[in-house]
């Protein structure tokens, strides 16, 4: 079986996210990772679950990000099992304006998924990973939730 991840990274956070994330499908996927800047819709032919990550910028994904969704033609993603996940900072510790931004646009990965499902795509799961303030580093432990997370894909793949 085959897998792609396919992220965007700002500080560095979300591509580390994104490695674990390979490493953890990697024992029953041949998987690959590439940046959203340099991924094209072609990239998805041919694979059994697409992943896809951001880091959340005001409740969306990033340009590099969207470009890649906007390039995908519908009938390429059709049956195929997707996921998404976003790098966030936790609520805890923020200020009322943080947390009231976070509340009103909430996050990255839904909304990367939404678009996924418009595509005919198989939805699987969604997550959040946590970053301790704007540019890391990553909450202690995240990489190796990510890479637990990855591994459970498989069993929720439909």
């Amino acid at each position: 079986m085959k897998s792609l991840v396919v992220y965007d990274s700002v500080y560095g956070n979300t591509r580390k996210i994104a490695e674990a994330i390979k490493e953890g499908l990697s024992e029953k996927y041949e998987t690959k990772i590439i940046q959203a800047s340099e991924a094209k819709a072609e990239d998805t032919g041919n694979i059994d679950l697409l992943v896809v990550g951001s880091p959340t910028h005001g409740g969306w994904f990033t340009e590099d990000v969207k470009g890649f969704l906007n390039s995908i033609p519908e009938e390429l993603l059709k049956n195929t099992a997707v996921a998404s996940f976003d790098t966030s900072m936790p609520q805890e510790g923020q200020s009322f304006f943080v947390k009231l931004i976070t509340r009103i646009f909430g996050n990255a990965a839904p909304r990367i998924l939404k678009v996924l499902g418009k595509e005919g795509a198989k939805i699987i799961d969604s997550e959040i990973f946590w970053v301790l303030g704007k540019e890391g580093p990553l909450k202690e432990g995240e990489e190796e939730r990510a890479k637990q997370w990855a591994e459970s894909l498989s069993n929720k793949k439909v």
